[in-house]
């Protein structure tokens, strides 16, 4: 009896021997899972008075369907209280059939395949409250009904166990990986900001970690360290793998004692059988990857390669364009290149040698193509300059801005009234040269769009978690830009922005080149603001325009820099000088702007 009692309970934790045939795999997949979900649908049927009309789980999967119609109808039985509670004893019902067949085969299908069902309506009854416990449990009961229906009875258990190691891995993984651009983990302070709430911190366990600064700390960066490395499990010898994966089993009993969650040891767990079965396959005299995994890694790797490759293709492509005739020219100064576009007047009424000079400063890692729309509103009459600045895109030189504009003025054969217009970060870039003397004068107008204020960048770059958010942002970027994703789904950049191809791909392309998303984090950190304010404000004229997203933001900034606020309708950070019309809106106010000069 004790020896019966001993096996099973080594079978559910995954303890014991450092191999497992099939049905022992399956086993102690789904005896974890099926413990899991009676103590769920037991805590639901103990709380079946929230599950009312007007309680926080009441039914909405009604909604958004369309009455009288007999999807609605279907939905809304499926809303109801006594749905729910049918559902809650339908997955008890499954769980223990689960849990009772153990060593056999087609009723753990049977259940497994109720579980999926009812967790799957009960889901789309009330799509949220689920934890990641639940989820894993879906996936792999989901797996569990899918891989039934291979006849060959070997083949389809191991495709199911195989699928579920992968979906472990997976799990850890990706876990690991966004811990690692989170600001309160990387930090090391996320463990004691989840202590402090009342859902996670009330627990015996919980109030003895919290008396340990260093443990917390600890405890949060051992966390993503081993979900990334997690992986390597699967390249150690069996007997190490092992004593490794037992490792992460006594991580989730830690986490259940400390955060009072005992379904994610149950959940998480169930995987393990899966996970203990491939890394024993050596044992078994088998590979420990299939070739149908070989297969997948292989061609999951050969197109992160192409992508990657096809991305770093385009932006070479758009380099080569910029160099071309139709792109941007180059001025050599004493440390390098400036990248800059010119254009004067086409008018030939337009004296060129006194018409106004439009200078447009880009933002924080934008393209000079960035300013198209609103460039070719002013071509006919001014002379149009855009550039980038120092390490952006083909410029070489460290000049700071002001001293790039200059050099470039130089070049500029015109006598008439500089105008600067900024966008987001520009603001602050605009500060090094309002005030210096530019070919014998010195700037006559300024309008702002969008712009940063100096007071918000200096509490974003002095607060650690608004700092640790923006680096988490550019990593995320770096990432994208690195794989070449960026090129096959859908993005900020071109989804608020909308110009000619060849402008457009110069402005995607830009925006996700690694060394541009590189200049632009040493820019935001390392730019002096110390007195960008009084520098503005002491300066000429000005005018903030301001996109519908940040209107209040603009509203108080143009109230610290005492100047007319003008707002463009619809528009976003990026869009109010990405999309035609509004630019046109931008453009209208930059012309006023000068005819009042």
């Amino acid at each position: 009896m004790f020896d019966k009692v001993s096996r099973n309970v080594k079978s559910i934790l995954n303890v014991g021997s450092s191999s497992y045939t099939q049905q022992e795999a399956l086993d102690a997949t789904f005896t974890p899972i099926a413990i899991g979900q009676i103590l769920a649908s037991v805590e639901n049927l103990c709380v079946a008075k929230l599950y009312q009309s007007d309680q926080l789980l009441r039914g909405t999967s009604a909604r958004d369907s369309r009455p009288q119609t007999l999807n609605h109808g279907l939905l809304t039985l499926l809303d109801t209280p006594f749905a729910a509670k049918a559902l809650s004893l339908t997955t008890l019902g499954a769980a223990v059939t689960l849990l009772l067949s153990r060593g056999r085969r087609n009723p753990q299908i049977v259940a497994a395949t109720a579980l999926s069902i009812s967790t799957a309506l009960s889901e789309h009854r009330t799509p949220y409250g689920r934890d990641g416990a639940d989820q894993m449990t879906s996936v792999i009961t989901q797996y569990r009904a899918i891989s039934a229906l291979i006849p060959n009875r070997d083949r389809s258990d191991d495709v199911f166990l195989r699928a579920v190691n992968v979906q472990a891995g997976l799990s850890y993984f990706v876990s690991g990986l966004s811990k690692a651009f989170g600001p309160s983990w990387v930090r090391g302070e996320a463990v004691a900001e989840i202590l402090q709430t009342q859902v996670y911190g009330g627990s015996p366990a919980a109030q003895a970690l919290k008396k340990s600064h260093w443990l917390m700390k600890g405890a949060t960066w051992v966390t993503p360290i081993w979900e990334l490395t997690f992986p390597i499990l699967y390249i150690l010898p069996t007997r190490w793998a092992t004593c490794g994966l037992s490792l992460v089993k006594v991580f989730h009993l830690g986490v259940a004692a400390v955060m009072e969650l005992p379904r994610f040891v149950w959940g998480f767990t169930g995987s393990h059988g899966a996970v203990k079965y491939v890394i024993g396959s050596s044992e078994r005299g088998e590979k420990r990857l299939s070739k149908l995994e070989y297969s997948a890694l292989g061609s999951a790797g050969v197109v992160a390669y192409m992508s990657g490759v096809y991305a770093a293709t385009l932006r070479q492509r758009d380099n080569d364009r910029r160099q071309g005739l139709k792109g941007t020219s180059q001025l050599s100064v004493a440390d390098g290149n400036i990248e800059f576009k010119w254009s004067g007047p086409k008018r030939d009424e337009i004296d060129s040698n006194t018409a106004p000079v439009i200078i447009f400063e880009a933002g924080l890692g934008s393209a000079l193509e960035a300013w198209t729309w609103v460039a070719e509103e002013f071509s006919d009459h001014y002379h149009v300059l855009s550039y980038h600045r120092a390490g952006y895109g083909l410029s070489t030189t460290k000049l700071p801005p002001g001293d790039i504009v200059e050099a470039l003025l130089e070049h500029i054969e015109s006598t008439g009234p500089i105008v600067v217009v900024g966008h987001s970060f520009g603001l602050i870039k605009i500060a090094d040269y309002l005030h210096r003397e530019l070919r014998g004068r010195h700037v006559s107008r300024v309008v702002l769009v969008d712009g940063t204020d100096p007071e918000l960048l200096h509490i974003n770059r002095s607060d650690r978690q608004r700092a640790a958010k923006y680096l988490q942002s550019q990593c995320g970027s770096m990432f994208v830009a690195l794989t070449g994703i960026y090129n096959f789904v859908p993005h900020t950049v071109a989804r608020q922005s909308a110009y000619a191809p060849d402008e457009q791909s110069g402005v995607v392309q830009f925006a996700f080149a690694p060394k541009n998303i590189h200049r632009a984090i040493r820019e935001y950190f390392d730019t002096d603001i110390t007195r960008v304010t009084e520098s503005i404000v002491s300066g000429p004229p000005r005018v903030v325009v301001a996109s519908a997203e940040n209107a209040d933001q603009q509203r108080t900034l143009a109230d610290k820099l005492s100047a007319p606020y003008e707002l463009v309708e619809e528009s976003s950070h990026r869009s109010i000088i990405g999309y035609q019309s509004q630019s046109k809106h931008v453009a209208a106010i930059v012309r006023e702007v000068v005819s009042e000069i």
